[in-house]
């Protein structure tokens, strides 16, 4: 038996709307279904997928119980620029969480932002 592809399905109101959103982060589309007002769209970064779904469509789909508010998951994306980075996620929409802060007795700059339905983001640079 061999897993392959990984992939983390985030619930959201509006599937074209984060993918526009995290497309800021440099996701590029992969898959949309259907290609007209679409319940799910997939996007890769780097090798990691990462998919936005209706919550209705999968709950009648699978028979699961989609969560849809509070901090669900936590993505972490890695930076060369924190600063420029929280900035530029709020330009996008993201709600402000915590701005940029060191972490780990100053070896890491953190920032966290929501996403446009509340999924926090850590934005995270290695200090040299």
């Amino acid at each position: 038996m061999t897993f392959t592809n990984p992939q983390i399905i985030l619930f959201v109101a509006d599937v074209e709307r984060a993918a526009r959103f995290y497309a800021g982060f440099g996701f590029v589309e992969t898959f949309r279904h259907p290609e007209v007002e679409p319940v799910k769209i997939e996007a890769s970064l780097a090798g990691f997928e990462l998919g936005f779904a209706l919550p209705g469509p999968a709950a009648q789909s699978h028979g699961i119980s989609p969560v849809t508010e509070g901090h669900r998951a936590c993505l972490t994306l890695w930076t060369d620029d924190v600063t420029a980075a929280h900035r530029a996620a709020l330009d996008a929409g993201a709600k402000d969480h915590r701005g940029p802060h060191p972490f780990l007795d100053g070896e890491l700059m953190v920032a966290f932002v929501e996403d446009l339905d509340g999924h926090p983001i850590q934005l995270v640079e290695r200090v040299e």
